[in-house]
């Protein structure tokens, strides 16, 4: 994406993408993801385990999650998405690219490289069959 950010982690003297957004939250925000325990990645174990666990509390993750998708309906899958969703600000990109953008014209740059950089990326991952695209 430029000399100094990248997508992946182990080119040299770059940063993930994933640190930069987390700096990004103000300080109301991070209390609330980590003191108050609603970081969405949390919400979301918390909601797998808390729905299967009930049914079969010894079961492995990889039944568990296997099994909790099969049977939740898309209503309820959709509700729980909305509700880990609505804990992460909508302009979180927009402020980390501010944050390290030193013009307007940086900013648009910055921009328009991730959106082909990520658009390439997934892509290629997409024609080369790689399945497992989650971005750390």
């Amino acid at each position: 994406m430029s000399s100094k950010l990248g997508m992946i982690e182990w080119l040299d003297n770059t940063r993930q993408l994933k640190d930069l957004i987390e700096e990004s939250y103000n300080d109301n925000e991070l209390d609330i993801i980590t003191n108050q325990g609603q970081h969405p990645r949390k919400l979301y174990q918390d909601y797998a385990i808390n729905t299967y666990q009930k049914a079969k509390p010894t079961a492995n993750n990889t039944v568990m999650y296997t099994e909790l998708f099969l049977s939740l309906k898309k209503a309820q899958v959709q509700e729980e998405f909305n509700h880990i969703q609505s804990v992460i600000p909508v302009d979180l990109l927009r402020r980390a690219y501010h944050k390290i953008a030193n013009s307007h014209e940086d900013f648009y740059t910055l921009r328009r490289q991730f959106i082909t950089s990520y658009a390439v990326l997934c892509t290629s991952q997409y024609i080369f069959g790689i399945d497992d695209r989650h971005q750390s």
